[in-house]
């Protein structure tokens, strides 16, 4: 887990931030990270409190309490002011960080806001882990959605790589691949009833996965593959990752070209938004730069 060198939590005072620095604290010390970059977004956020005032020395030794001891002796706390989203953005760039985790309500919450997590996952120019509240920091079962994209083949990389770190002594790593498809339009034309025309499409899927995980290293993981049909791919997600008990749903971005990589996808988008499981989008790193710069102003 070389790749998650530097981890920064952003913290803006909601029920949900305790969780955040325990799924921090677990990946620093799986990917022995260098530096855990504990970031408070005072004046704004997408669950800020209401409180204005913030004691920084309380709140630095609150992070270092929460944090398991080897990361907190290290771990660097700012305390920053301004617009939530934004400030969440700079920071993310300017630290050059490798992973941002983020607290959040679970989704039927109603001060739930789902808007804010959506815009961070499509901007920020590193891999992002949202975390639902009451979560615990678990990552030897991981659920992995893919639609057969070069993002999805990244996400599939990344879950074996933290299976692995993430399984207990004497726990065998699990990774469960899913793809969903549907009959689509069209295949009265094509003399096919819905039995024939689902029959059909499960072929070309089952061998869509094959080509797909061919070359991957499954090596010391319990490795799954389930085709779902169904026309609604988030629900399909999210039942068959509570029915298996999995600790995360890892899943790619969508960054097709330099202009599409901002864009997270819609598919990914209602997974985020409707999850009560953690979610990490994995994306290249450095992929929204350019774009991240020009909303920025630099």
């Amino acid at each position: 887990m070389k790749r998650y060198r530097r981890i920064g939590v952003f913290l803006t005072g909601s029920p949900a931030d305790d969780v955040a620095l325990a799924f921090a604290g677990r990946f620093a010390t799986l990917a022995k990270s260098e530096k855990v970059l504990c970031v408070y977004v005072h004046g704004g956020g997408p669950e800020a409190a209401a409180t204005e005032t913030i004691d920084i020395e309380e709140l630095r030794k609150h992070v270092i309490s929460a944090l398991p001891k080897a990361i907190g002796e290290h771990a660097e706390v700012d305390i920053h002011a301004g617009s939530g989203v934004a400030e969440i953005l700079q920071s993310a760039r300017d630290l050059e960080l490798d992973l941002i985790v983020k607290g959040r309500r679970l989704p039927a919450h109603q001060a739930a806001v789902g808007s804010a997590f959506t815009k961070l996952a499509r901007k920020l120019p590193c891999n992002v882990l949202i975390v639902p509240n009451y979560c615990r920091p678990h990552f030897a079962r991981i659920h992995v959605p893919v639609d057969f994209s070069e993002h999805s083949k990244l996400a599939l990389e990344a879950a074996l790589e933290i299976a692995r770190a993430g399984a207990a002594d004497g726990q065998q790593p699990q990774i469960l691949l899913q793809t969903v498809y549907c009959a689509g339009y069209g295949y009265r034309k094509l003399g096919m009833d819905l039995d024939q025309a689902i029959a059909k499409q499960a072929e070309v899927t089952r061998e869509q996965v094959d080509e797909f995980v061919a070359g991957v290293d499954t090596s010391g993981v319990q490795f799954e593959t389930i085709c779902t049909c169904s026309e609604d791919t988030a629900s399909a997600v999210h039942e068959l990752a509570t029915a298996c008990k999995m600790d995360m749903i890892v899943v790619g971005s969508r960054g097709l070209s330099s202009a599409a990589a901002v864009i997270l996808g819609a598919t990914a988008e209602r997974i985020l938004l409707r999850a009560a499981h953690p979610i990490l989008i994995v994306k290249r790193k450095g992929e929204t730069t350019g774009l991240l710069n020009a909303l920025l102003g630099g």
